[in-house]
Formats: structure tokens, sequence, C-alpha cells
């Protein structure tokens, strides 16, 4: 029931968040569970700046302390260069840590550092930015302004939850942080989710939650990890992967969208020489004025910067 949708422009797009609102406005039927996005391309990082946005829990003389915590973690690894606070109510925070001074595979250790401290949770890490929150989308915009993101690309996703927790670490975007800014939105069910799961844990990937689009981050980050390409990895996961599923990947340079073999779940895509779109239904590629078209069972497709 969930709706996904994701956009790729050839060239930076001032209007990219808003556009991508818009685009989950129009799925706001799907669910009411939660809503999130992924941000590429944004230039509010700095060049060698990576984003941490962080969720803290706890009333507010804890989270002092809590934050304190995270501060002395994180100069382990390099310099916090600022901290802002983008949400806060009676018993969490929403902090977004700027850090320079170290490498992926630092920021790496430091985000399964952090995640594994008590009332922590890592909502993103790295160049890109996840935002995510229970509630609708509208709600999930005016909280952390994501109409006004300039960007390249982003994917966005309105949650009708089957399974897992209702709160914002378990909505999507899903992240792996294995590999640099890797995410995904997921409509459907993942059937064969334990025993691929239990095959990239042997494998050293890091699970946080029992929600099975997590493994289909950390299965198509596995992929590309080996040296396949976005395409090779999706080809695989239609064929490995069991269940009714349609997904979106987004990675620094590509979006892509994989369904399963059945055609369980709808996915269509819209594109020209200067974008490329994908919804689980026309209604919201209708504003861009482009052929949609619906993709086959099992079938995948990749769109490039």
């Amino acid at each position: 029931m969930c709706g996904i949708v994701g956009i790729l422009f050839r060239r930076m797009n001032n209007d990219l968040g808003s556009i991508l609102v818009d685009m989950m406005k129009r799925l706001q039927h799907r669910g009411k569970d939660g809503a999130g996005v992924a941000i590429y391309g944004s230039q509010d990082l700095d060049e060698d700046e990576y984003s941490l946005k962080l969720e803290i829990l706890g009333e507010r003389d804890d989270r002092v302390s809590m934050i304190k915590e995270v501060e002395d973690e994180i100069i382990k690894f390099g310099k916090i260069n600022n901290i802002d606070l983008l949400r806060e109510g009676s018993d969490f925070a929403i902090i977004d840590v700027k850090v320079k001074g170290l490498s992926f595979a630092q920021l790496k250790r430091l985000a399964l550092n952090l995640q594994s401290l008590n009332n922590v949770s890592v909502l993103s890490a790295g160049k890109f930015e996840i935002f995510k929150d229970v509630g609708y989308i509208t709600h999930v915009d005016e909280a952390y302004g994501i109409s006004k993101k300039a960007g390249t690309h982003g994917i966005g996703h309105i949650r009708f939850s089957t399974e897992s927790g209702v709160d914002r670490y378990h909505a999507h975007p899903f992240q792996s942080f294995l590999y640099p800014d890797i995410a995904v939105v997921h409509n459907g069910q993942i059937t064969n989710y334990w025993n691929t799961r239990a095959k990239l844990e042997a494998k050293g990937h890091y699970f946080t939650t029992d929600n099975d689009t997590e493994c289909i981050v950390h299965y198509v980050a596995d992929k590309l990890l080996e040296g396949f390409s976005l395409e090779e990895a999706l080809e695989s996961a239609v064929r490995d992967l069991d269940g009714p599923f349609a997904f979106i990947i987004s990675t620094p340079d590509e979006i892509g969208i994989a369904k399963d073999k059945l055609g369980l779940r709808p996915a269509l895509v819209a594109e020209d020489n200067e974008v490329f779109a994908i919804s689980s239904e026309e209604v919201a590629l209708e504003p861009l004025g482009l052929n949609t078209e619906y993709l086959a069972p099992g079938e995948w497709r990749v769109f490039r910067k």
C-alpha cells in the first residue's frame, strides 16, 4: 500500500524538494504512518563535510548528557564543524551534526558506534540528507523544510506500516552504512527476508531493525561493493528476492527502480532528456507533463546524472 517516488535531474534543480513533496502529497492516500525523503546534491555541505542526522530520546536533561556523549564519540574520528537542532519535543530531539576530517571508512565506523549508544538512532550519515518522521508528508515538510531543498535527485516514501514499529526510525528511506550514500524506499514485502538477511550478516552487514526494507538496501550495497553495476545489482535482486515488491534505490549519481517477478506491486517511469521520474501511481507524475510507462513484471531501470 505504501507510495514511492523518485526523480533525477541531469543538472542542479532549485525546486527538487518542492517537486518531491508535491509528488508525495498526491500519494498520501497510500499511507498515514510516516513519510521521508533522501536528497542528493543539495550543496548544503562543504566538500570535506559529512552530515549526521541523529535522533536523541529522553527527557531534556538526559538529552543534554547524551549529546555530550555523542560529541565525545565523534571527536574520536573527526572535527565537529556545527550542530543544529532540527526538531525537539518533550521526549526527543533531532540534531544535524556537520563533521570534518574523516574518511568514509571512519564515518562508517562512527555511524555504527553512535547507533550502539543508548537512546541514539542514526537517521542518516553521509554527503546526502535523509529527512523522515511519523505523520503526513505535509507535517514532515513543515518540520524539516524539505520544499526549500535544492539538489540533483531524490527519493520519497509514504508509509502504510505492515510490519515493524511506527516511529521515525522505521520510516523510509533506509540506508546502508557500508556503501557511500545509498538509500532505498520500498512498497511490498520481501518474503525470504530472514534467509537473505542471514547471508548478508555473514558477510559483515549490520542490521538495526527487523524491517524487510533494510534488507534490500544491504543487498544492493553488497552487490555494488563486489563490483557489480547498479543495473546488474537490480537484475540480481529481482532474481534473488521473493515476494511482492517495487523499490527505488538511489546512490550519489544514480537512481534505479526494480519490480518483482510477478508484477504484484505497481511502478511507473517517465523520462525525457533532462529528467527521470518514478512513482507508484500516474497521478504523482502528471505535473511533470511526461509520457508515463508501466514497468513489466521483473523489469528494472537505471538513470544516471
